[in-house]
C-alpha cells in the first residue's frame, strides 16, 4: 500500500508533536477562562460595592475604627469592666464627641451659609478686572457647545418652597441614617470582636493557616492603629495651628478654620488643596484687597507643607510606608465606588490590604539586591 502510494506520487506526512499541541491548547484555554472568570467577579463585586454603598460606607468604616479601639476595649475588659459595658462607653463618647463638634461648628457654618449671596457679590468685585476675559472664554465655550445643537426654547424656572424642603430632607435624611448604621455596626463590632475573630480562625483548617490569620489580624490591627492615633494627633495639631494662624490674621470664626482643616487633612493631597481654596475665599471676601486676603491661604499652605513633607513623613513613615502612587490609585479607586466618603477611607483601606498582602507573600518574594 505504501509502495502504491509511493508510485502514485504521494506521500504520507506523520503528524509530529500533534499530543503536545493539544495540550497547550488546553492550558491556554484553561488559563483564558479562569481570566475571564476572575474579571467577571471582579465587575460583578465591583457594581454591588458601588449599587450597596448607603449600607456598605458606614459597616467598614465601623469596622476599621472598631479595629483601632478594639486592643482599648481588650484593655478595660481586663480590668473588670465586661466588654459590653465598655463598648457602650466608648461608642457614647465618639458620639458625644461627634455633637460637641457639631454643636460647636452648626452657628459659623450657618453664618457663612447665610452670607452666601454676599459672597458671590464680594467675589464678583475683587475680581472685576478678570470679568471681561472669563466673559470671553465663556462665550468661546458656549459657541464650541452650540455647534450642531438645535436650540431650546427658554426654560421655565419656578421655585418653590416645599420641593427645597424636600431636597433637604432628602439630603439630610440618608446621611442620619447611615450615622445610625454606623453607631450601630460599631457598637456590635466591639461587643462582639474577640468572637468574631475566634469564629473566622476555627474556620481554617490547618493550624499554620489558623496562625497566619492570627498574624495577619494583629498585623492589620497594628498598622491600622499606628497610622490613624498618629494621624489625628498630627492633624488636631495642625488644626490648632490653623485655627491660631487665621486667629492672628484676623480671619472671623478660627474654630472653624481648625476644625475643617483637621478633618480635610485626613484626605492626602486634595484636603489640603481644598482647605487652601476655602481659606482663599474666605480670605478675599473678608479683607479689603487680594494680596491681604490670600495671606490666610499662604500661612496655611506654608504650614500643611512643613507637616506633609517633614513631619508626618517623620514619624508616619518609619510605622507605616506608602507609597504616593499606590495612595492615589487607592484614592482614585474608592472615590470612583463611594464617592466622598470612600476618599475617607482609601488610606485605611490601603493599609489593611497592604499588610494582608504582606503577611500573605513575605516569604515568596526573593531578597533583591538594592
Amino acid at each position: 500500500m505504501l509502495r502504491g502510494n509511493e508510485e502514485a506520487g504521494v506521500v504520507p506526512v506523520a503528524v509530529v508533536g500533534t499530543p503536545a499541541v493539544l495540550e497547550r491548547s488546553e492550558r491556554l484555554w484553561r488559563r483564558a477562562t479562569q481570566v475571564a472568570i476572575i474579571t467577571t467577579a471582579v465587575v460583578a463585586l465591583g457594581v454591588t460595592m458601588a449599587v450597596a454603598r448607603p449600607v456598605l460606607v458606614p459597616i467598614v468604616a465601623a469596622v476599621i475604627i472598631g479595629s483601632v479601639i478594639g486592643p482599648a476595649i481588650e484593655a478595660i475588659a481586663r480590668r473588670g469592666i465586661p466588654t459590653p459595658l465598655a463598648s457602650i462607653l466608648i461608642v457614647a463618647m465618639l458620639v458625644a464627641g461627634i455633637y460637641g463638634l457639631a454643636v460647636m461648628l452648626a452657628a459659623p457654618l450657618a453664618e457663612w451659609t447665610a452670607r452666601a449671596p454676599e459672597i458671590g457679590g464680594i467675589l464678583q468685585q475683587r475680581f472685576a478686572s478678570l470679568q471681561p476675559m472669563l466673559r470671553s472664554i465663556a462665550s468661546f465655550v458656549e459657541s464650541i457647545e452650540s455647534m450642531g445643537r438645535v436650540a431650546a426654547p427658554p426654560m421655565k424656572v419656578a421655585i418653590a418652597d416645599s420641593r427645597m424642603l424636600e431636597s433637604a430632607l432628602g439630603l439630610v435624611t440618608p446621611v442620619i441614617g447611615q450615622f445610625i448604621l454606623f453607631v450601630g455596626s460599631l457598637l456590635f463590632f466591639l461587643a462582639g470582636r474577640i468572637q468574631i475573630k475566634r469564629r473566622v480562625v476555627q474556620a481554617m483548617g490547618l493550624r499554620t493557616t489558623r496562625l497566619a490569620a492570627l498574624r495577619v489580624f494583629r498585623e492589620i490591627e497594628q498598622r491600622l492603629g499606628a497610622y490613624l492615633v498618629t494621624a489625628t494627633f498630627i492633624n488636631i495639631g495642625l488644626g490648632i495651628a490653623t485655627g491660631l494662624t487665621t486667629w492672628a490674621i484676623g480671619l472671623p470664626n478660627p474654630p472653624l478654620w481648625g476644625a475643617l482643616a483637621c478633618m480635610l487633612n485626613y484626605i492626602p493631597y486634595v484636603g489640603p488643596a481644598v482647605m487652601t481654596l476655602i481659606l482663599a475665599m474666605a480670605g478675599i471676601v473678608t479683607f479689603p484687597t487680594i494680596v491681604h486676603g490670600l495671606l490666610p491661604a499662604a500661612a496655611f499652605l506654608t504650614i500643611t507643607s512643613v507637616e506633609g513633607q517633614f513631619l508626618t513623613p517623620f514619624i508616619i513613615g518609619r510605622r507605616v510606608a506608602l507609597n504616593p502612587f499606590a495612595v492615589f490609585l487607592s484614592m482614585a479607586l474608592w472615590t470612583w465606588l463611594w464617592g466622598p466618603a470612600g476618599t475617607f477611607l482609601s488610606v485605611p483601606l490601603l493599609i489593611a490590604g497592604m499588610a494582608l498582602a504582606d503577611s500573605a507573600f513575605s516569604k515568596r518574594r526573593p531578597q533583591l539586591p538594592g
